[in-house]
């Protein structure tokens, strides 16, 4: 059963995606609602400009203490690089809709899941999986 609060925030993820025109929306949330958002940018900003890494470039305009109390939304798995900087960030939880293998249905991306990321790091992240993930897959069509 997917959470009112994970759909909320999905919702707003995917509206992202919507308008960058790409299936890669995210949005971070700190423990009082307040929020950042972005989408992917790479034809305009270069291979790194993922959503995760736009909304982590934008964590200074929210207002947090421990980033451990921060919650990245993605409507994708976020990929090797992108979960690399939410660790980096020190993010404390992920949530996300359609997974790596659901999108290399429609390109190409690199088979590490971001699991094996934070097994690999130093610190435990909270992950969840499939959140609106059919709503997720289909911003590849």
């Amino acid at each position: 059963m997917i959470s009112k609060e994970n759909s909320r925030w999905m919702e707003k993820a995917i509206v992202q995606a919507k308008l960058g025109k790409t299936p890669f929306g995210a949005v971070i949330v700190n423990s009082n609602g307040e929020f950042i958002e972005a989408y992917n940018t790479t034809k305009k900003d270069g291979p790194i400009a993922h959503a995760e890494i736009n909304a982590i470039q934008k964590l200074n305009e929210l207002n947090y203490t421990d980033a451990k109390n921060l919650v990245l939304y993605s409507t994708v798995e976020p990929c090797p690089m992108c979960m690399s900087a939410i660790v980096w960030a020190g993010i404390g939880k992920v949530v996300f809709g359609a997974s790596i293998d659901d999108a290399s249905k429609f390109g190409s991306q690199i088979h590490i899941s971001c699991k094996d990321v934070v097994e690999k790091s130093w610190y435990k992240i909270i992950l969840k999986s499939g959140i609106e993930r059919e709503r997720c897959i289909e911003l590849f069509k």
